[in-house]
C-alpha cells in the first residue's frame, strides 16, 4: 500500500460514530473462515477483542472446504459473515439467492499467479495451448484464465484445463502431470519455492517475453463482506456493529506500522509460516470504499458469467449492494452507494 493509500487507511474508522450506536440485538457471531490473508482483520478483531467491545457476547468461526458449503450455511444463519471472493456472491445474487454484499474487505488481484514448469518454456501467450493447465473450475481461477485469453487474444478453447483444487494443482505441476497451475496464493508461492516452476503472469503483471513487467490486469479478485438479507434485516444494530469492527480492524491491518505484527498474527492462526505470509502480504490491499473500483470488478467478474453462459442477464451489483452499515461508519468511504435496502 502506497504512504497516500495508507494515510487514508487512518480515516477509515471512526470511534465516535461506533461508540453513538446501539449494542447488537445477536449475543453470538460466527464467522465464517479460511486459511488465507484476506482474513486478517476477523483475526485482528478478535485477537484484540474488538467484537467484544462491540457488543457480542460470544465469537466462533467455522471453516468451509468450499464456497458452495459456506454461502449455504450463511442462508442456514450458521454463520452470519461470509467472506469469499466475488464471483460466489455474485453468481448466487443472479440466481435468486438473498445475499447481499456489506462491506469490500480486499483487493487481491495481485495474488492470482499462472504458474508453469520451467520446462514447459512458456514465452509467448500461444504457448499455453500445449500444456495442461491446473485451476478450480467456477472459482475466480477461471474468469482470470477467460480474461487472459481475451486480452492476448487466444481462442480459449484451445486451452486445455484439468478441475482440481490448489493443493492437488501443487502435486500433479511437480509431477509433471499437468503444465501450469492457475490459482491464489498461498499457492502460487510455494510452486514457486519448490525451483520447478517459474511466474507467467500474475493477476495484474505479465511475464510473457514479449511485454514482460508490464502492467497488464487480467484478474479482478476481490474479497466481501457478505451476509444473508434476512440477517440484515433482522438484526440491524448487529449488522452495523460487524461492520463497525470489520472496518477498524481494516483500517489496523493497513497501517504498514502494525505490518509485523500482524503477518504474526496471520501467520499463527493460519498455522503458516511467517516468511511465506510476510512475503505475499503486499498483494492484498484492504480497503473499505464503495468506489469505481468497486463496481468495475464486480461487473468484471459479471461479464465473464454472462459470456460464460453461467447466467443469461447481468443484474447491476449495486442492486444487492448495501453500503448503509459501512456509511454509518465513515460516510467517507461510500462513494458509490449501494442500492439495496433491508
Amino acid at each position: 500500500m502506497t504512504g497516500a493509500a495508507a494515510g487514508a487507511a487512518g480515516a477509515f474508522f471512526s470511534p465516535l460514530a461506533a461508540l453513538s450506536q446501539p449494542k447488537p440485538q445477536l449475543g453470538k457471531i460466527t464467522l465464517g473462515f479460511g486459511l488465507d490473508p484476506v482474513f486478517a482483520p476477523h483475526i485482528v478483531a478478535t485477537e484484540k477483542g474488538w467484537f467484544k467491545e462491540a457488543g457480542f457476547t460470544e465469537v466462533a468461526t467455522k471453516s468451509f472446504s468450499g464456497g458452495a458449503l459456506a454461502g449455504e450455511a450463511l442462508l442456514a444463519d450458521e454463520i452470519q459473515l461470509w467472506t469469499p471472493g466475488n464471483l460466489p456472491p455474485i453468481s448466487m445474487a443472479h440466481t435468486g439467492v438473498p445475499i447481499v454484499v456489506m462491506g469490500t474487505n480486499c483487493i487481491a488481484a495481485a495474488a492470482d499467479k499462472l504458474v508453469a514448469r520451467k520446462d514447459a518454456n512458456i514465452r509467448n501467450p500461444e504457448d499455453l495451448y500445449k500444456i495442461k493447465i491446473g485451476l478450480l473450475a467456477g472459482s475466480t481461477a477461471s474468469a482470470v484464465l477467460h480474461k487472459l485469453a481475451g486480452t492476448y487474444r487466444l481462442d480459449a478453447s484451445r486451452l486445455q484445463t484439468v478441475n482440481m483444487p490448489p493443493p492437488e494443482q501443487l502435486a500433479a505441476l511437480n509431477a509433471g502431470q499437468i503444465g501450469a497451475m492457475l490459482c491464489w496464493q498461498p499457492w502460487g508461492y510455494r510452486a514457486l519455492q519448490g525451483g520447478v516452476a517459474e511466474l507467467i503472469h500474475s493477476g495484474v503483471s505479465s511475464g510473457f517475453a514479449a511485454n514482460k513487467g508490464a502492467e497488464v490486469q487480467i484478474s479482478a479478485t476481490r474479497s466481501l463482506f457478505v451476509t444473508s438479507a434476512a440477517f440484515a434485516r433482522r438484526n440491524p444494530a448487529a449488522l452495523f456493529a460487524m461492520m463497525a469492527t470489520l472496518v477498524r480492524a481494516q483500517t489496523y491491518v493497513a497501517n504498514p506500522a502494525n505490518r509485523g505484527e500482524v503477518v504474526g498474527l496471520v501467520a499463527r492462526e493460519t498455522k503458516q509460516d511467517a516468511a511465506l505470509v510476510a512475503s505475499i502480504w503486499d498483494e492484498y490491499v484492504f480497503d473499505p470504499i464503495f468506489d469505481f473500483s468497486y463496481l468495475s470488478d464486480m461487473r468484471a467478474m459479471t461479464d465473464y458469467l454472462v459470456s460464460s453462459g453461467r447466467i443469461k442477464e447481468a443484474k447491476d451489483p449495486l442492486d444487492y449492494t448495501y453500503s448503509g452499515a459501512v456509511a454509518a461508519v465513515n460516510e467517507q468511504l461510500v462513494k458509490l452507494p449501494g442500492r439495496w435496502k433491508p
